[in-house]
């Protein structure tokens, strides 16, 4: 049997004790102490245990009698009152001269408990367990597990109870007294009215939509399929995801009384939501204001082709030496000329193609700027998708080197097969002995030796083309990074634990009280407030599966057999 105190209850005077229990659960978890006044009347405690019970499923009661002996002597409450709403199964709390009271189970308890089953008392800090309802306790490291979630919850439930004026003379942590409980209140107010600002006109502009013919583009898989493969695509459709979130909730929140501990939590998560859109949008407001009060996309779009032209110059610089003998290098004549000429004449033809959009540069690197109206990570999207067409020459550069690399790394593992008189069998997957003639084994020879001798030349081009395209994936991973972080910082989880960091809670301590003879098992509950870093990383707005992390390995076998890594976002299914 387990019966949950709260602290401040310990030095009440005697009354009754109101709360809640389970006799299946062994649980019983006091609220308050009613304290009988002259003045008591049993309609206005029925009162006040109906309107609540009404608000959850877990039902109030009269669950017995709390008798404090050290200060006062013994208060008997009348027959005829309150004592009238007692449950069939009630508990007798006695304190004396030690701080740890008697327990005594009366009534049907008797039923439920025998003199051999262990008593534990569980002292908690009432206010700490109600503020802290934006994390479930779930860091228990016990076997009671369930029973401290499900006393918890019930307090919880009943949060409305401790902040209402009922007239009756009541005994608990009254969290309208706690000046730091304030604090959450205030950052909840203007947020919550923020929030509602956004699902109005969100609400209009989804109504908008679907009244036009967008809905039905929208709804198409092929453009959705189209539109989600560049990085800004599926930035806007993750945004939109979060602002669909938002709105449902707002749609479902209507009409609703009262909340429990699984819609609070959804609750913090839907003002995570609410608040990052918000910071996204300001912080791409505030760089499109700056680039445009600097005149900063002008000057970019200016400079952008003597860069180019330098890069040109560079390239065709490093190509000529690759045409020679880079490094002391013996390379294959023929098809180091070939492969130089053919990089060449792709260098001309994306000068030429950035000359041709060199009078819309301006219009572009503004509609880039302009961009970030819609979001800093949009803003961010957008330029990770315009860098990797600025570099599509240097991806064409990388893929046919790579292909050719790969070509050549096949075609010897096949060849090597047929001198150890193996062959793949592409019909059960697996290597099978074979036995091969003489024309087929001096054809494998001379192949093997051409291929071999020409690997060098290939693999010196594949080396220096994926050094590029590795630079250019590493300024689009950082871009990707600041784009995750932007779109995943719960910033209001964030915000809530700097100011009251105490509204959510890491977990809970266990504290075992000096044990008195004929008294039950006593443990002091304290609530452990969670650090920064766990809040970042249980209240990360980041789905799971959302992005497909490539390790080491994978990347360092892909560069040594010359498998594409491919460009934006996505790997080759």
């Amino acid at each position: 049997m387990k019966v949950f105190i709260p602290r401040c209850c310990l030095n009440a005077d005697s009354g009754w004790l109101v709360g809640w229990q389970d006799e299946d659960l062994k649980i019983v978890c006091i609220f308050s102490v009613l304290h009988p006044t002259s003045g008591l009347k049993i309609s206005d405690a029925r009162n006040l245990l109906q309107s609540e019970s009404e608000r959850g499923a877990y039902k109030l009661g009269i669950l017995g009698k709390w008798v404090n002996t050290t200060e006062n002597p013994v208060q008997e409450v009348p027959s005829n009152s309150v004592s009238n709403l007692l449950q069939d199964c009630w508990v007798e709390l006695i304190k004396d001269d030690t701080d740890i009271p008697h327990v005594d189970p009366q009534g049907n308890w008797n039923n439920h408990v025998t003199q051999n089953d262990p008593r534990i008392l569980i002292v908690y800090d009432q206010a700490h367990i109600l503020k802290s309802a934006f994390q479930v306790v779930d860091l228990i490291n016990t076997a009671n597990q369930s029973d401290f979630d499900v006393a918890f919850s019930a307090l919880r439930c009943h949060r409305c109870f401790f902040e209402e004026q009922s007239g009756l003379q009541l005994t608990h942590s009254k969290s309208a007294n706690n000046k730091r409980a304030s604090v959450t209140s205030r950052i909840l107010a203007p947020i919550w009215t923020l929030l509602c600002l956004i699902q109005l006109a969100a609400r209009t502009i989804v109504k908008i939509c679907r009244s036009s013919c967008l809905s039905r583009i929208y709804q198409n898989e092929v453009f959705c399929s189209v539109v989600q493969y560049p990085t800004v695509g599926s930035q806007v459709a993750l945004r939109l995801g979060h602002l669909s979130t938002v709105i449902r909730y707002g749609e479902t929140s209507v009409g609703t009384k009262g909340s429990n501990h699984n819609s609070q939590h959804y609750r913090g998560r839907v003002c995570d939501l609410a608040l990052s859109l918000v910071l996204d949008v300001l912080l791409g407001v505030a760089v499109f204001l700056f680039l445009s009060k600097g005149n900063y996309t002008k000057t970019l779009a200016t400079n952008l082709i003597p860069f180019a032209d330098y890069v040109a110059s560079e390239l065709q610089a490093l190509l000529h030496w690759l045409m020679g003998a880079p490094a002391g290098l013996k390379l294959n004549r023929p098809l180091d000329e070939f492969l130089g000429r053919f990089f060449l004449y792709h260098i001309q033809l994306w000068i030429g193609y950035l000359y041709i959009l060199r009078p819309y540069l301006e219009l572009i690197t503004w509609c880039i700027g302009l961009s970030g109206c819609l979001g800093m990570s949009v803003l961010l999207a957008l330029a990770s998708d315009t860098l990797s067409m600025l570099t599509f020459h240097i991806y064409c550069f990388y893929v046919y080197a790579a292909r050719l690399y790969r070509l050549q790394l096949y075609g010897l593992g096949s060849l090597w097969r047929l001198f150890t008189g193996k062959k793949w069998n592409p019909l059960r997957q697996r290597v099978d002995s074979c036995q091969y003639n003489v024309d087929q084994l001096f054809l494998g020879t001379l192949l093997f030796t051409i291929l071999l001798f020409l690997l060098p030349t290939t693999a010196l081009y594949y080396v220096v083309f994926t050094a590029f395209r590795m630079a250019v994936l590493i300024l689009q991973g950082v871009l990707t990074k600041v784009i995750t972080t932007i779109s995943s910082f719960p910033l209001f989880s964030v915000l809530l634990q700097l100011c009251n960091g105490e509204s959510m809670a890491g977990g809970i301590t266990f504290q075992v009280l000096p044990q008195v003879e004929d008294r039950p098992l006593c443990l002091s509950v304290q609530v452990v407030p969670v650090t920064m870093a766990t809040v970042l990383e249980r209240h990360s707005l980041q789905q799971t599966g959302q992005e497909e992390l490539t390790s080491w390995s994978m990347l360092g076998r892909k560069l040594l057999t010359g498998d594409l890594i491919y460009p934006w976002g996505g790997n080759k299914p």
